[in-house]
Order: structure tokens, then C-alpha cells, then sequence
């Protein structure tokens, strides 16, 4: 085992909590936000491969290393978004925010909904880390590079999230259609 994949464990480890803990927790769904860290994570993911590989040749392993774990990103993300939990966040009647927030607590004091995907979202969470890890060990068999560099795990890791906020967004949007021409304000989701 080398220290690429000792650091890819640890990352793994460490990015397995935040999410558990926001998998687990209602969070406002805050629109444009929403797109801030898959964002941000991804830009991390594709510089980190560049830095580390940089005059190693890529090949076709590399390249299906990163379609495989792509799929399996997106489809789980997909999964995840289609199941989460999703309320509006119960205002008093003549609610406004308070003037002077940041753009950030603005955001959270003016979202309509909120959501979290629970255990089964946590148990898909499992899973696509269960499946990277797996694939990682497989990858660095067959001599693939991108397949254990740390940087995959970001991209993953964006790819997954990305996937989860265009559905869990899709969902909102239909359920605010919904409220709309029904004129309730009361929306079930499971």
C-alpha cells in the first residue's frame, strides 16, 4: 500500500463525516448556492490529478477508471437527490429577515425549502465510498494513475453531489408549480 492511497483513505474517512452529518441533518436548499461546492471541489479534483501526474502518459485504464467511477457517481447522486426529504420551512405569517446579513445567512433566511436524504441517503452515501475504495484498489492493480490519485476522489465527490442538487432541484421546482396552481401551501413529500 503506498501513500497515495493512505492519503485517499484518510480523504475518504474525512469527507465520509461532513457528508454523514449533512446527509443526516434538514438543510435549506438555497438555489444557486446549492452548485457552490460541487463547484469548488471539482475545480480541487482536476487541478490535484494535473499536479501529480504531470508528465505521466495517460491510458486507457486511466480513462475508464474516470468513466466508471463518473457512472457510478451519477447514478448514486441521481439516486440521492430523487429520494431526499424535502419541506418548506415553516415562517410566521410577515416573516423578513434581518437586515445586514451576509449573503450566505440571507440565503438560509430566505429559502422556502429544506431538505436531507436520511439513512437511506446515507446508506447510498456508504456505498459510493464502499465502491471507490473497492475500485481504487482495483485500479491500482491494472496500473491505472488517475485511478488512485486523491484527485478522483474530488471529482467523484462533485460528480456525486452535482447529480443529487440538479435532481433535488428539479423536485423543488416541480413542487413549487405544484403549490402554485393548487394554491396550497401545504406540499407532502415523503
Amino acid at each position: 500500500m503506498n501513500l497515495s492511497i493512505v492519503s485517499n483513505v484518510l480523504l475518504i474517512l474525512l469527507a465520509v463525516g461532513v457528508i454523514a452529518v449533512r446527509q443526516m441533518t434538514w438543510r435549506p436548499v438555497l438555489g444557486g448556492r446549492d452548485w457552490m461546492l460541487p463547484a469548488i471541489i471539482a475545480v480541487i479534483g482536476v487541478v490535484l490529478p494535473l499536479q501529480t501526474l504531470s508528465g505521466q502518459v495517460i491510458g486507457v485504464m486511466d480513462v475508464v477508471a474516470l468513466v466508471v467511477e463518473l457512472v457510478v457517481a451519477f447514478a448514486l447522486g441521481t439516486a440521492m437527490g430523487a429520494m431526499a426529504h424535502i419541506r418548506r420551512i415553516a415562517r410566521p405569517a410577515g416573516y423578513q429577515p434581518a437586515a445586514g446579513l451576509s449573503d450566505r445567512a440571507a440565503a438560509q433566511a430566505t429559502a422556502e425549502f429544506e431538505t436531507r436524504t436520511g439513512p437511506w441517503g446515507l446508506a447510498l452515501w456508504v456505498v459510493l465510498i464502499g465502491v471507490r475504495v473497492g475500485l481504487m484498489f482495483g485500479f491500482e492493480q491494472l496500473g491505472s494513475h488517475i485511478g488512485v490519485a486523491t484527485g478522483l476522489i474530488l471529482i467523484v465527490l462533485a460528480a456525486n453531489r452535482a447529480a443529487r442538487v440538479l435532481v433535488l432541484h428539479r423536485r423543488v421546482d416541480a413542487l413549487r408549480r405544484t403549490s402554485a396552481e393548487s394554491g396550497s401551501a401545504r406540499i407532502i413529500v415523503p
